[in-house]
């Protein structure tokens, strides 16, 4: 076989010369390989014969060449041509939806719409289309409907535009409350694309009636035409007037539905409380008219002691409360000291004046249990402070026990320090022979005498 029928990604045309019964030769032209197409009729491609191209569903000839012919040198005229993907025409336009830009369709394409803004698609409508092989699109149904927003009625309210049976896109709602009724919100509403109204539909909410009136005087709501709940309103008085109760009240509600106010109004009236005189004390801070509500803090000289309480307060009645207090003199009570005596039966009292000195002297048996201030004759002194304390009290204690007691104090320091128990016994055992020694020893003094 010739060489060149041996290469390969070529196609070559095979003059084929076929042997007539007659004995002539008769030229034939090669059946082509048509991928996704065929030549009609399938048989007979001799010379001066035609055929036409037929293309697979979804496919059309390139170049838009159909018929052939087969010439004498055995090849095809026009040449041999082939079957490409057909193309659908642009998708069909869909009320109220685009879809994205695409500008070649071929076969087997899907293609989504989606809907305008203020539209929505049909519930259980697929919004897609797809090109067939017969170089159509599948049917598209109806996509879009107008997006509804609800209705927007309000209690104790009503719609002052013209009411409608529906509420799509783009439409307007304006409203206003029933007399005793404020709105909380947005006047006018709008209904946006995506079926919520924009701002929220307001509510009417009840509001409380005027506020109370005060004589000679008055309070911020007097321009004020609603109260809503919370709204805050204050009072005040004619210059020279004292505001007696709360200077302010607020629409509240008891049960979470009735609206009303918090309280009273209050009172307008002259109030003064007489000048505030307290002796042997002083007051801050320092002022010349005492009308409702003026509060003073009261302090004693030096040397004398508060009695009461000590602020005071101008109330309604133009008395002050609590009552003014008094200055009374710091007094010591009588010094008590244990194993000890006055000295003097005479200075014996229950109180004493700041700087009064008393004397002590311990009684029979004991002696004062440090030298300190001692007098030659064995006594003692105390002073009374101006604090209503005395100066350190002197202390008796038994002639002969001061080493005893020493001692035994040093053990109950010991021993309440957590020493082992073991530590403490021989502590004992040393006390024990330590008060023997004493004993022996005052014995041993009276046989002397």
């Amino acid at each position: 076989m010739p060489a060149f029928l041996h290469r390969p990604g070529q196609l070559l045309a095979v003059l084929v010369l076929v042997l007539q019964p007659s004995g002539s030769l008769e030229v034939q032209c090669p059946v082509p390989d048509i991928t996704h197409g065929q030549l009609k009729p399938a048989q007979n491609f001799t010379y001066g014969s035609t055929a036409t191209l037929k293309c697979d569903a979804g496919y059309v000839p390139v170049g838009g060449t159909t018929a052939v012919r087969c010439l004498s040198s055995g090849r095809w005229h026009p040449r041999v041509p082939a079957c490409t993907l057909g193309h659908c025409p642009y998708p069909p336009a869909v009320d109220h939806a685009d879809r994205n830009p695409q500008r070649e369709f071929p076969v087997g394409t899907i293609v989504t719409y989606f809907c305008r803004s203020g539209y929505t698609l049909l519930p259980e409508v697929s919004p897609i289309t797809t090109c067939l092989k017969n170089f159509t699109w599948s049917v598209i149904p109806k996509l879009c409907q107008k997006v509804q927003c609800p209705s927007p009625a309000i209690q104790h309210g009503r719609e002052i535009t013209p009411r409608k049976a529906e509420y799509t896109f783009g439409h307007q709602a304006e409203f206003q409350c029933e007399p005793g009724y404020v709105l909380r919100g947005s006047q006018r509403v709008q209904c946006w694309s995506d079926g919520t109204w924009r701002p929220p539909v307001p509510y009417c909410d009840s509001v409380c009636g005027p506020p109370p009136k005060v004589t000679n005087g008055q309070h911020s709501g007097s321009r004020k035409e609603q109260f809503p709940y919370g709204l805050e309103v204050k009072y005040s008085c004619a210059e020279g007037l004292s505001l007696i109760g709360d200077d302010s009240i607020y629409c509240t509600s008891d049960d979470g539905v009735t609206l009303a106010w918090s309280g009273p109004a209050p009172e307008c009236r002259v109030v003064r409380c007489p000048k505030p005189a307290v002796e042997r004390g002083r007051m801050t801070p320092q002022r010349f008219t005492f009308p409702y509500g003026a509060a003073v803090r009261f302090s004693c000289d030096e040397g004398f002691m508060l009695h009461g309480d000590a602020e005071s307060r101008c109330l309604a009645d133009g008395a002050w409360h609590p009552p003014l207090p008094t200055c009374q003199p710091v007094l010591c009570p009588q010094p008590q000291v244990a194993n000890g005596k006055l000295k003097s039966p005479s200075d014996t009292k229950m109180w004493y004046q700041p700087n009064a000195t008393v004397t002590f002297e311990c009684l029979d048996g004991y002696h004062f249990s440090d030298d300190g201030d001692v007098s030659l004759d064995g006594s003692r002194t105390a002073t009374c402070l101006p604090d209503g304390n005395w100066t350190p009290l002197p202390k008796c204690k038994k002639e002969g026990d001061a080493d005893v007691c020493e001692e035994i104090n040093h053990i109950k320091t010991v021993f309440e320090c957590g020493v082992p128990i073991a530590e403490v016994k021989t502590l004992l055992e040393i006390q024990k022979l330590f008060l023997e020694i004493k004993k022996l020893k005052v014995e041993l003094e009276g046989l002397d005498e």
